[in-house]
């Protein structure tokens, strides 16, 4: 009885989307059924992010938590090395039907990334000069298990490509929920860096590296491999690197000439608008194999801009109201700079540049996407010399904000200058 009801409703739902899919300009019942189970993974992945973050503001000293979130920065930037753009090109290769792309885009990965490896050897062996030898033991580890690390992540592209965003959102929320209790039960039980650090990376290999070789096998039906979207990948992973960098450059300048006490603040008052911005980047995946499948323009996308602009000034606004009680309630220690938050939240307008950029991957403009990286990129590591050296802490979410506002021009700016198929 209780199916049947629920039957009804889900038909009665998806009828009243149909009809009202051409007023509003989009495809109703795709982003509803693949909004909801993508709402569901991100949910886990934010819930997991801000459980994590009460736990280390709370339980740990920012001096740990700093060299945590160092250590974290450090392998992000050894993922340079893993193809950072490989991921799009598999999606849309696997959404064009060629799934056998995605294994051989996963064997790249691994061959590359033992780059990282040695990248990861050398900061441990930095460390050991540097005499902090408990950080040297965690790079040692890393270094030594890092490309197994690297493909671990990876098998989201296949089903983003495939549209399954129902398993992806199960095998995502699986991860998050073993993940957090694991990592949670670290910090209160040593409130040690390496063995967070340590639990943190196994736990991603064992469970994602599982879902990556094995359980994705059942879902690649042929063998057909799209070898232009593989060299894609390897063109825009360059600039992706360089973005990689990028973005982790200021962690690194805190780090080092700030400390770690003011790296555990950037961390925080960072975070949540962060996770607004991937809570809101859930429906990427969705954008890329549709605009893939079928010939969208530019006045297609266009059309749907102030829908997302709108979209954006209400989460801008919604944060703006709820910041001073959530520092209040869960990071007291860090309350003195929630306005700090607030302000770096305002460059959540670049969520804008969704539009351009999953156009120009759509088209494969792999040269414009790299300049466009590069420029941008160039900047953020120049506004983040400037004003974390005259501004410090303040200097370094400022550097972040110009950033990506330059991020958000200059990506429209490509966007408008290139010609697709119809001439506009």
């Amino acid at each position: 009885m209780v199916k049947k009801h629920y039957n009804n409703l889900k038909d009665r739902l998806y009828n009243l989307a149909k009809k009202y899919s051409s007023k509003v300009g989009l495809d109703l019942p795709y982003f509803i059924k693949g909004g909801f189970w993508l709402s569901i993974g991100q949910f886990f992945g934010t819930l997991k992010g801000f459980i994590l973050s009460i736990v280390f503001a709370n339980l740990l000293s920012k001096e740990v938590f700093g060299e945590y979130s160092f250590v974290m920065t450090i392998l992000s930037i050894a993922g340079i090395f893993a193809l950072p753009g490989m991921g799009v090109a598999v999606v849309q290769a696997v959404a064009k039907g060629y799934e056998g792309t995605y294994f051989r885009a996963l064997k790249e990965v691994f061959k590359w990334s033992w780059l990282g490896s040695l990248l990861l050897l050398g900061f441990s062996i930095y460390e050991y000069f540097y005499g902090r030898f408990d950080v040297m033991l965690i790079f040692l580890i890393l270094s030594s298990i890092f490309p197994f690390y690297a493909i671990s992540g990876f098998y989201p592209n296949l089903l983003n490509g495939k549209k399954r965003f129902d398993i992806l959102a199960k095998l995502s929320s699986f991860f998050n929920i073993i993940s957090t209790i694991l990592i949670v039960a670290t910090v209160y039980f040593t409130e040690s860096v390496f063995w967070i650090v340590v639990i943190t990376v196994l736990v991603q290999i064992l469970i994602n590296g599982y879902f990556s070789l094995f359980y994705a096998k059942k879902f690649v039906k042929n063998n057909e491999i799209d070898e232009r979207s593989i060299e894609f990948g390897k063109s825009i992973s360059y600039s992706q690197a360089f973005s990689n960098i990028a973005n982790s450059f200021d962690s690194l300048i805190i780090a080092y000439f700030l400390g770690f006490s003011d790296l555990a603040i950037f961390k925080i008052v960072t975070l949540l608008p962060n996770q607004i911005k991937m809570l809101a980047n859930a429906f990427s995946p969705m954008l890329l194999p549709k605009i893939a499948s079928k010939d969208m323009g530019k006045k297609d996308l266009m059309k749907h801009f102030k829908k997302f602009f709108l979209i954006v000034i209400f989460l801008i606004l919604i944060y703006w109201i709820g910041a001073p009680f959530i520092f209040k309630w869960f990071y007291p220690q860090y309350y003195d700079y929630v306005w700090l938050s607030m302000i770096f939240h305002l460059s959540f307008i670049s969520f804008l540049s969704i539009i351009p950029y999953n156009y120009l991957i759509k088209e494969k403009k792999g040269d414009y996407l790299n300049k466009m990286y590069f420029i941008t990129n160039f900047l953020l590591i120049i506004f983040t010399l400037v004003f974390i050296y005259y501004y410090g802490l303040f200097g370094a979410i400022i550097s972040r904000i110009l950033y990506r506002f330059a991020n958000l021009l200059v990506s429209f700016f490509f966007f408008y200058y290139y010609k697709d198929s119809h001439g506009k």
